[in-house]
This record gives structure tokens, sequence and C-alpha cells, in this order.
């Protein structure tokens, strides 16, 4: 059933999984042996009232399923190429997970981005959101990450205009002083406008405990949005990064027709932008 981003109470996640070629543009760590994996408890079924996500819900939907053969999701082992993938959870491991971020290369190297639709823009300060790069089973091997800033462009921020649902968010240093992409390693962001071409997306279901990976061409639907075609991509997949065969992201999952039919705004200008936003404030900041 279609649901309306501004109603929308929880989105959900999608983990990337990054080709064989993302090892030219992702460095990759492996878990600290001295720091022992976080483990969920039992899931909550509400969301923390100073959480900043905007959504538990289904995925946004936005456009018509094709009538296509749609190739099978897999699921990714944890803690492989996609370490820089995870789950965002509102209050911890022993909360729920809501959507799915991945960490992207930034000079501050403590960025993470996702649907816009995800989060709320702004300081995080008392929020309890987290994010669990490569998270499966209830473990993070990398440990959890607690949300400092989301950047938003105001279009989306003020007017939920789909066509710039995106956010970038940056991540406290850990107990021991690293920045998450010292640990998981990163994406790179392209801003060019790529499109219609073949991608590997990766996304947390919401109502499971491990990811579902695909990969398809995905396909330019206007000046603004493309559409990638996979099984099995419902609620809780939001904010996965699509991963172009070269490694770089080319786009992030903010919604679809049905499970089965994924979208993304086209990564152009808007986004070169809030990026530059992004990592000139969390720069200076620190």
């Amino acid at each position: 059933m279609p649901v309306d981003k501004r109603s929308v109470v929880t989105a959900v996640l999608c983990a990337v999984a990054a080709l064989g070629a993302s090892a030219a543009v992702a460095e990759l760590a492996p878990p600290p042996e001295a720091t022992a994996p976080a483990r969920a408890k039992a899931a909550q079924p509400s969301l923390s009232a100073t959480a900043p996500s905007r959504s538990h819900a289904p995925k946004p939907q936005l456009s018509s399923p094709p009538g296509i053969t749609l190739p099978p999701a897999v699921t990714p082992p944890p803690g492989g190429p996609a370490a820089f993938t995870g789950a965002l959870f509102t209050n911890g491991l022993d909360s729920d997970h809501f959507c799915t971020a991945t960490v992207v290369h930034s000079p501050g190297r403590n960025l993470i981005v996702t649907a816009g639709h995800c989060l709320l823009a702004g300081d995080q300060a008392d929020g309890t959101a987290v994010f669990a790069p490569a998270y499966a089973n209830d473990t993070a091997p990398y440990g959890t990450w607690k949300i400092e800033k989301v950047f938003e462009d105001d279009r989306w921020a003020e007017g939920t205009d789909d066509d710039y649902d995106l956010a970038f968010a940056t991540l406290a240093p850990d107990a021991q002083g690293r920045s998450i992409e010292d640990v998981t390693g990163a994406a790179v962001l392209d801003t060019s406008g790529r499109a219609g071409e073949e991608v590997t997306v990766t996304g947390y279901p919401a109502d499971r405990k491990i990811p579902r990976t695909c990969t398809a061409t995905a396909v330019r639907e206007s000046a603004t949005q493309q559409r990638f075609d996979c099984a099995d991509f419902p609620g809780g997949t939001s904010g996965s990064a699509w991963i172009a065969r070269d490694g770089k992201i080319v786009g992030i999952l903010t919604g679809g027709e049905t499970d089965d039919v994924s979208t993304s705004t086209i990564l152009g200008e808007y986004a070169s932008s809030l990026y530059t936003k992004a990592t000139t404030k969390a720069t200076t900041s620190h």
C-alpha cells in the first residue's frame, strides 16, 4: 500500500553491498580485537521519543512496478566487503532498526549518507539514534556510533520534495577516539548525475536481523529520479546506497511502488552542495 513520506513514522534501512570493484575505493579494517561485539537483547516495539527518525513504516511508495521478472535478493556475509554499510537504530541494539546508512568518504572521516526521510535535520545532542555498521543477527562487529548532526537540503527538510530526499550525518568518535571511516572504510560519493547502469544495493528490512542485497540495472525515469527493480526490498531498506561497478555511490534508496521496486533521486548538483555543506561543517566543528 502506498505510504506518504510526510506520514511515515519509521523508515527502514539498507546496508550497502560493495561490488568486487569496490575495493579500489574503500579501505576496510577488521573489528577491533579488544572490543567485544555489541549484542541486541529484545526489540522494542515503539520509537524512542528522543530519536531523530522520521519513520518506522514501509519505504515511501513512488513509482509504478514494471512487468518484468526480478532478480532474487540474497544475504551478504556480515563484516565482509560491506563493512561500511549498516542499520540505524532508535536507541542502541536493544531497540528497533529503522533505516539503512553507509559510511561515505569525507575529509573528517566521520560521515554517513542515508535518505532524508530517515532522520530529522539539525543537532542530535539529545538524540539516541546510533549507526551499527555490518549489523547482523543481533551483533554489531564494529560497535555502534552515535549520530551528532544531520544535514538535509531545505527543499526536503522544509518542503518534503521527493527530488531532494537525501541526508548526511556526522558520527561521534568511539570510546577510543577513532572516526568511523578509520574502522570500517568508506565508499566514495559520485554526484555527477549517473543513472541507468548496473548497481548493487543492500538494505535492512525492519522485520529482520540480516540485510538483503541484489544487483540489477537501474533505469532513469526522469531528470531527477531513477528506478531499481529487485525482489524483496521492503520497509526498512530506505537509505540504502546504490553502488556502481566502480564501487562509487550513485544513488540512495528513497522509495518504491512495491517491495520489488525501489527509487532514488539522481545525485547531481544538489547532492554535491549538500555534501560540501556537511563536510565543511563537520571539519570546522572538530
